[in-house]
């Protein structure tokens, strides 16, 4: 007994129905009672409260020695807690519990359990929980994970934040080099792990890299790591740790914002040369003014055989047509207001035909195809630009080379499966035999001041302004082609049915 006095763990002895029967000084301190008292109470005294490792109060049958008597065996390391009134706090135990057994008897009636204070590893375990659960609502709140890999044993770790960003669960998926690769994209794969093998050679891993992944669930998502190396006391790299974000969303916006700012771009590019273009226009207006005039003037003054008639006429259908095409201008600079008519198509473009043929090289044979359709309601004058704009593109793509134009109209059905499916169009198209278009230009082709042509050339505005016209007409415009295979247009305008 005098060795069971002097110890720090406390020793107690239990009947099989829980009183204590011996209890040694340290059990006493521990418990926060006097020795005395400790015979005349039970474990399961109220006053005890005590809790299981959960917190939640412990059944009589439920105390180490007890189980200990039924069982007829050995419980250890069973953590409880019980109320110490002497410092008005819970102290935590780590409880061993052993059987005694009598010559006398098969059963055990008695027990012996001794108690170690954790109450310190109990509460730095429990701080650490805690602080890990701040980690991981601070993680989630942030979308940033943190992961780390060890060298030495080679141990990957993730925090819950990242297996969240990989879209992967923690029971399921064991993190490592094999496992991540079938995540992350093919071509990003290759640059990202080059960062573990150069950090075992002892070389700084790059501080940010950005990668695409692709979720079990199918979802594609870019990734932003910044990784940093971890060194023992001798410098020597040891791991790496990193944080992920997933910052697909934060891309998107900023695509979505270099678009607008190079839409403002464009629209503030228009607006100026809108205003440079209306004060030109108007000087050009004041010049065609004598050309129509003298035209007017010399086709009232020849006769009608005259060889020289349909030369004269030329000259004035093309100031005319220079006039619309000044209206135009003045449209686009907010200065004019356009008025829409009512006209055949095939009249229009049969009309429009000979300066179509002017305005292109005589290596190039223009073909059509004109049959008689429905009338359609809209600007002649701004119809006129498109077709001219579709010409001189051909003549452009075709070159020196000899080429073929071909110009034909239809009638055609809807287009879409839409609220256009139950309308007519009348389909004006403009296909050439020259080099073609690449997807990349194809893609870019509507673009305001987009050209592929040589400085000097063009501004690149004729197939904005054209897509521009068709739209305002409640058309559509359709482009088909690929490099050596030549290009086709097809512009529809609804109809007038009759």
């Amino acid at each position: 007994m005098a060795v069971l006095s002097t110890l720090n763990q406390g020793i107690v002895l239990q009947d099989w129905e829980g009183n204590i029967v011996f209890s040694n000084p340290a059990a006493a301190r521990l418990l926060g009672r006097p020795l005395l008292d400790l015979k005349d109470i039970s474990f399961d005294d109220p006053s005890m409260g005590a809790v299981g490792e959960d917190e939640k109060p412990l059944r009589f049958e439920q105390y180490p020695a007890m189980v200990a008597i039924r069982s007829k065996s050995r419980v250890n390391n069973f953590i409880m807690g019980i109320f110490n009134p002497a410092l008005k706090q819970r102290r935590w135990f780590s409880v061993d519990a052993c059987p005694i057994f009598s010559a006398q008897h098969v059963d055990p009636s008695l027990a012996y359990a001794v108690m170690t204070d954790v109450t310190v590893e109990k509460n730095a375990d429990r701080d650490l929980r805690q602080r890990k659960l701040h980690l991981s609502l601070a993680q989630r709140i942030a979308s940033i994970g943190s992961a780390a890999v060890d060298f030495r044993t080679g141990k990957w770790d993730w925090s819950d934040e990242t297996f969240r960003i990989y879209g992967v669960e923690r029971n399921e998926f064991t993190p490592s080099a094999e496992s991540l690769a079938r995540l992350v994209h093919p071509d990003d794969w290759s640059s990202l792990y080059s960062n573990v093998p150069r950090a075992r050679a002892g070389i700084e891993p790059d501080p940010v890299a950005e990668y695409r992944i692709k979720r079990p669930d199918g979802a594609e998502r870019i990734v932003r790591r910044i990784a940093t190396a971890v060194k023992d006391e001798a410098g020597n790299i040891t791991g790496i740790v990193a944080t992920v974000q997933d910052v697909t969303d934060l891309r998107i916006a900023q695509r979505e914002n270099q678009a607008l700012q190079l839409q403002l771009y464009h629209a503030q590019r228009l607006d100026s040369l809108g205003t440079l273009a209306g004060g030109i226009a108007h000087d050009l207006n004041n010049t065609l003014v004598p050309v129509l005039a003298l035209s007017d003037a010399i086709l009232h003054s020849i006769e009608a055989d005259n060889p020289n008639r349909p030369l004269i006429e030329l000259i004035s259908q093309g100031g005319q047509r220079a006039s619309d095409l000044v209206a135009q201008i003045l449209t686009f600079a907010r200065r004019e207001v356009i008025e829409y008519e009512v006209f055949d198509v095939r009249t229009f473009l049969q009309q429009f035909a000979p300066l179509i043929r002017a305005s292109i090289p005589s290596n190039i044979k223009i073909v059509e195809n004109l049959p008689a359709t429905a009338q359609v309601r809209g600007s002649q004058g701004q119809l006129h630009q498109v077709i001219l704009n579709l010409f001189s593109n051909s003549a452009h793509a075709i070159g020196d080379s000899p080429g073929l134009v071909y110009l034909s109209t239809a009638e055609i059905g809807g287009v879409e499966p839409s609220a256009d499916s139950e309308r007519h169009f009348i389909q004006i198209t403009v296909s050439d035999t020259g080099c073609g278009m690449t997807e990349a230009v194809q893609a870019r082709m509507f673009e305001p001041f987009f050209t592929t042509k040589t400085v000097g050339r063009g501004l690149g505005l004729g197939l904005s302004v054209a897509h521009g016209i068709v739209a305002s007409h409640g058309g559509h415009i359709y482009v088909k082609s690929a490099p050596d295979e030549g290009t086709r247009v097809d512009i529809l305008i609804p109809a007038i049915d009759d």
